[in-house]
């Protein structure tokens, strides 16, 4: 009976635009496994389309109960709000069960809250040492809670590989921001340099504005060419258009739109994070700077140049294949016990 329950967020149903980056993974994750023919049942997290918080938790809890005989293994795929009231839950049910369980945490930020709540650290001990496999977004949580349980893993921020790429190899000094137009992406960085720079330089910014101080008139006047929101259909066909992604963030845990980069052969200039600083190595598929400095974002775009970029270029596609939506998910089939599965 080689069948997996498989607990996560689905896409927004009554709002399919509002779906995040978290629904995004799960969904392709859960596509990786039709491709395979593994066999699943699936029970959605997500508290819109569950008529809230309460409902959602008494309707996971109910599922998980009528469909367990029927699976070999239960698997959680789960947020920081889940982890917390979902996995205590399964990871009892299932080994009172006698059922295989493993936990997946997205996003970066796992070790902040640990650190700061009782709570979550008496939850993280029992899930993590009671769990056959845990997965985490990053290698630096991976080696931070490692201690509980030898058997945790890397599963990273994924995107499907695509067959193409920018649409010129050429380096013709373009640089773009793609995300959310909030002053924690280092927006005022961006904002600060742009009239600094060199006039074959340009600088595009992307990305619906969440905070009422940006506007198209705040841009203006600073110089900054904003273009608008994004579809996630669109990122792709945009972002080949220029030659390197700029992401001057305050904090951040894996950024999927540097695996995209990545994808497309655009070198990445970032910031000095936990999570970027394994994505992104200095001087080989990108340039890194400090935390908040203005100065060194706009000496890193300004010397970037034709002499350097091609070996940058290179190693971006390169640094692409650790994120392969198919390659992972082997990694991940593998370790809960399903390595015959490819």
């Amino acid at each position: 009976m080689d069948k997996i329950l498989i607990i996560g967020p689905r896409q927004n149903k009554k709002n399919p635009n509002k779906t995040g980056g978290i629904t995004i993974l799960f969904e392709l994750l859960l596509e990786e496994l039709c491709k395979r023919n593994v066999s699943h049942i699936v029970i959605d997290t997500l508290i819109e389309n569950n008529g809230g918080r309460f409902r959602t938790l008494l309707g996971v809890y109910n599922q998980v109960v009528n469909h367990f005989l029927k699976v070999s293994h239960l698997s959680l795929h789960a947020t920081q709000n889940s982890f917390l009231f979902v996995a205590p839950f399964v990871v009892l049910f299932g080994k009172l069960s006698g059922k295989k369980v493993s936990v997946r945490i997205f996003a970066g930020d796992m070790k902040r809250s640990y650190e700061r709540s009782f709570f979550f650290r008496l939850v993280s001990w029992f899930v993590l040492r009671n769990s056959d496999a845990v997965f985490f977004e990053t290698q630096y949580l991976v080696n931070y809670f490692k201690h509980y349980n030898p058997h945790t893993y890397w599963f990273p921020n994924v995107r499907k590989r695509e067959k193409r790429e920018k649409n010129s190899n050429n380096f013709q000094r373009r640089f773009v921001y793609i995300g959310t137009i909030n002053e924690e992406k280092g927006i005022d960085l961006l904002c600060d340099i742009a009239k600094k720079l060199p006039e074959d330089v340009t600088l595009d910014l992307y990305g619906p504005i969440i905070e009422e101080k940006y506007s198209s008139v705040y841009f203006h006047a600073r110089g900054v060419n904003y273009k608008g929101a994004l579809s996630p259909d669109e990122v792709l066909d945009v972002m080949s258009t220029y030659d390197v992604l700029v992401l001057p963030s305050y904090r951040e845990g894996y950024p999927g739109v540097i695996i995209e980069a990545f994808m497309l052969g655009l070198p990445v200039i970032a910031t000095k994070l936990d999570g970027i600083m394994e994505m992104v190595e200095d001087g080989k598929n990108g340039l890194l700077i400090d935390v908040g400095s203005a100065t060194q974002l706009h000496e890193a775009m300004v010397s970037m140049d034709e002499s350097c970029y091609n070996d940058l270029q290179q190693n971006a596609v390169n640094s692409f294949d650790a994120y392969d939506s198919h390659t992972r998910t082997a990694f991940f089939l593998e370790k809960i016990g399903y390595g015959c599965i490819r």
